[in-house]
């Protein structure tokens, strides 16, 4: 197998890497990259890179590393209202994309599910940007916001929906989201951009090996668990106990 060198980089200013949990393909590390962590918060040295991890690729596909960076601000500000009048649910969502965000996505979406309750019977609701999709059956609502924000940055629905019988086994069912206890969960992705400004340059990936492989490097932001908790009940809280 061919050993590889790559490197991550960073623009200048731009917030450092930590946190890092490499896979074990990886044959050597700085010490600096292992050290750096976010809960030493009194450290004001934090290494900035460069961050070179040199490894043999085993023969399936792999996450190379794990990390974590300090960004300023989420990428989408949002909040979410819900609450219970006479048998209807009011919803209110708003959304601001930050104004340094690539405003060019792939996909963007908001899942707005209701558990524990019957199928949505009834929906009224007024969109600012982009359209609803109503899945009466599975108690969701998917806005689809689309591939960019307006020029404004801001959208917001509203709505009331009714809900009615809950079936059995066919509505969602979740042992947290109970009540008014509910979140928006944000899909998005976008290409040819990350939120620490990190990437990997093609042109600097070492292979020693014979030939000359074809190499390609690209970058993308995915969400993964964005959530955005209703602001009108109490957000869910797990308690690990401690073990003597």
């Amino acid at each position: 197998m061919p050993n590889v060198t790559i490197s991550l980089n960073l623009p200048t200013n731009g917030s450092p890497l930590q946190d890092f949990i490499v896979h074990p393909c990886v044959t050597s590390l700085d010490s600096a990259i292992l050290t750096s962590s976010s809960i030493d918060t009194m450290d004001d040295s934090a290494f900035s890179g460069p961050y070179k991890f040199p490894f043999t690729p085993p023969l399936e596909s792999f996450n190379l590393c794990h990390y974590t960076s300090q960004v300023p601000v989420p990428p989408i500000l949002g909040s979410y209202n819900m609450k219970e009048e006479e048998a209807q649910l009011k919803i209110t969502v708003n959304l601001k994309l930050h104004e340094s965000v690539k405003n060019n996505f792939e996909i963007c979406e908001a899942h707005i599910p209701f558990y524990n309750r019957g199928p949505v019977t009834h929906v009224e609701y007024k969109v600012s940007f982009g359209q609803l999709e109503v899945f009466r059956e599975k108690s969701l609502l998917v806005w689809i916001i689309g591939q960019k924000f307006p020029k404004s940055m801001e959208i917001s629905l509203s709505g009331t929906l009714t809900f009615g019988v809950k079936g059995h086994n066919k509505q969602p069912f979740d042992h947290i989201c109970i009540g008014n206890t509910a979140y928006v969960k944000l899909h998005f992705r976008i290409s040819d951009y990350t939120l620490t400004g990190c990437y990997a340059d093609q042109h600097s990936v070492q292979v020693f090996a014979s030939g000359k492989p074809k190499i390609s490097a690209y970058r993308k932001l995915i969400s993964s668990d964005y959530y955005i908790w209703n602001s009108k009940a109490p957000a869910p809280v797990t308690y690990a106990s401690l073990l003597p």
